[in-house]
């Protein structure tokens, strides 16, 4: 873990920890007079950060007094006044050697600032550094040599973990490698039916935007799983014949389920005659069979969705495989949805797109006999993961005006304005992020746009111009820059190759 700390005078007595609030903002606010009297200044955005804290303590055998200001977002204010004001050393979260931390917790003053930074009073600040201040102080404790070891868990995820999406617009593939990285990391290591550990982490939704776009299967995937296992599911997916040595097929439970006879049609004619409904559901289960059967299906129901000018396709799933079995069921779905689409244009003569298709994997999960060959897949392609994905809830359009940074919200095509934030200073886009989380798919999305508004100030604060970096697609040429009170025209945009 890399530590987020700066040494100004390695002999002062004083360290300031910011939690949340970046150390640059606080120090800038101080005077140079003061900022040479502080010894260490640095962030704790975690309650598992005061192991490191202490690390470097240790390492500052000068270091006396510790300030605490800044915003505290999480428990890690909190953390740090149980070690330091009621002495407890023995909390969970400390991996370090009890002994040695006892000597640096009791030679080290905590003075709690919070309540002053939240209202951003550096007053106090100002007045504790400078009563507290002293360079030319004897060491209170010998300089202690703290090593933090920590085992990389591969074996279970101490909390069932529920609920996470991937999306993606072009790469099937691209999508399971995260899907096999999420899993190996947060997984929890369970037994199963037939007997082999897994790792499994519940509620897995996968979106794959297509969008009238085209998808061909990655070559990628036939490293580990042959293709003619893909071939051979979307055979079996589309036809309702069902060979009489196994006891299912989704083709046969889809076309010519005992029950339900032809679903898939059904779903088609609904969707034909109400292309509103919402009671267009297959569902594959058969009471009868599979409550006692072993081999039971794992795709349990499919619904779809028309909004606009799309068909949306969704699969619910109960227990998916996720490194054999959940490329080919979903390259397979995909096939479906091509299909239905097409059926519902040539009876409603409409002109209907294939929108999205979408997995939920209530139980996603990779059996430990695979786990080598999963480690294969990440050791080679985790570079995949980097891939730019265009955010499906539009792009953010920044420039420079009237002494503000002005953030525009767009659909993707540019046609449409969503919302318009003006910043006075960067401290507002931290707050605005989490308040507005819902805005973004991809979380690097937000990451982007942190960074571009971090850019955007610096350049004001210089005096210079502004353009949205190469890394947008976007960019706002300067005659464009006018106050959005009502929608602006793609003209006044130049989009970036």
């Amino acid at each position: 873990m890399k530590k987020d700390i700066s040494i100004i005078n390695s002999k002062s007595n004083i360290a300031v920890c910011t939690l949340w609030s970046r150390k640059e903002s606080v120090l800038e606010a101080l005077p140079d007079s003061l900022k040479e009297k502080i010894g260490i200044i640095g962030t704790l955005y975690t309650s598992h950060g005061v192991n490191y804290l202490l690390e470097t303590l240790a390492q500052n055998p000068q270091i006396d007094t510790l300030i605490l200001y800044g915003s505290d977002l999480s428990i890690s204010g909190e953390t740090l006044l149980k070690v330091f004001g009621e002495k407890q050393i023995d909390l969970p979260i400390i991996l370090l050697n009890k002994e040695a931390i006892k000597e640096i917790v009791d030679s080290v003053k905590l003075i709690d600032l919070r309540k002053e930074a939240r209202s951003g009073d550096y007053k106090r600040l100002l007045e504790e550094i400078e009563k507290n201040f002293n360079e030319e102080q004897k060491q209170k404790r010998r300089k202690i040599d703290l090593k933090i070891e920590e085992k990389i868990n591969i074996e279970s995820y101490p909390i069932p973990l529920s609920g996470h999406t991937i999306y993606d617009d072009n790469s099937v593939f691209r999508a399971w490698v995260k899907i096999l990285d999420l899993t190996m990391r947060f997984g929890s290591l369970k037994s199963s039916e037939y007997e082999i550990p897994q790792k499994e982490f519940l509620n897995l939704t996968v979106t794959f935007g297509l969008y009238e776009k085209k998808y061909d299967i990655e070559k990628e995937f036939f490293e580990f799983i042959e293709k003619e296992n893909f071939e051979r599911h979307i055979k079996e997916v589309l036809n309702p014949e069902k060979p009489k040595e196994v006891e299912y097929t989704y083709g046969e439970r889809l076309f010519a389920h005992r029950f339900g006879k032809n679903q898939i049609k059904y779903l088609i004619e609904k969707l034909a005659s109400a292309p509103y409904s919402r009671r267009a559901v297959v569902v594959s289960w058969d009471h009868e069979k599979d409550q006692n059967s072993e081999n039971p299906p794992c795709i349990i129901a499919i619904q779809g969705i028309i909004t606009g000018d799309f068909y949306n396709h969704t699969v619910i799933i109960r227990s998916n495989d996720m490194f054999k079995a959940w490329p080919i069921n979903f390259v397979a779905q995909i096939e479906l949805a091509k299909y239905i689409v097409t059926e519902i244009n040539k009876i409603a003569k409409t002109n209907f797109k294939l929108g999205s298709v979408t997995s939920i994997s209530m139980s996603a999960h990779i059996y430990q006999t695979d786990f080598e060959r999963v480690m294969k897949v990440l050791e080679k392609y985790s570079n995949r993961k980097e891939g730019f994905i265009p955010d499906p809830k539009g792009n953010f359009l920044i420039y420079i005006e009237n002494e503000k940074v002005i953030l525009e919200h767009r659909t993707p095509d540019n046609s449409t304005l969503l919302s318009r934030e003006e910043f006075k200073n960067f401290e507002e886009v931290p707050k605005f992020i989490r308040n507005n989380e819902n805005m973004f798919t991809p979380p690097s999305h937000a990451a982007y746009l942190i960074n571009e508004l971090r850019n955007a100030f610096e350049k004001l604060g210089r005096g210079e111009e502004y353009i949205q970096d190469g890394t947008s697609r976007w960019e706002i040429r300067k005659d464009a820059i006018q106050p959005a009170k009502k929608e602006k025209d793609l003209k006044n945009f130049v989009l970036k190759e």
